[in-house]
């Protein structure tokens, strides 16, 4: 899969507690794609590291800023945050 670094091929056996009904729906997808749910869970966390973290107090800035009365923001400024897509940062 494109993005996917590859890994050392050292694997280590990891416990965790899932809702039952996500499991059954990761199961099944799994099972429909033709993969080990250790695969899929693997490629789902590189995707989640490979994405930076999120500015949390950013996002509060913007929110208060946009939403303030009178706003604080220029026009471009608030057209500048609409053009963002935060899930990308």
């Amino acid at each position: 899969m494109p993005g996917i670094r590859k890994t050392s091929g050292k694997k280590l056996k990891v416990g965790t507690v899932l809702d039952e009904q996500i499991y059954q729906q990761l199961k099944e997808r799994a099972v429909k794609e033709g993969r080990t749910i250790s695969d899929v869970i693997q490629e789902a966390i590189v995707a989640y590291n490979a994405n930076p973290v999120i500015d949390l107090e950013a996002r509060r800035r913007a929110a208060k800023d946009f939403l303030t009365s009178p706003y604080k923001l220029t026009k471009e400024e608030i057209q500048e945050i609409l053009d963002m897509d935060y899930y990308d940062q």
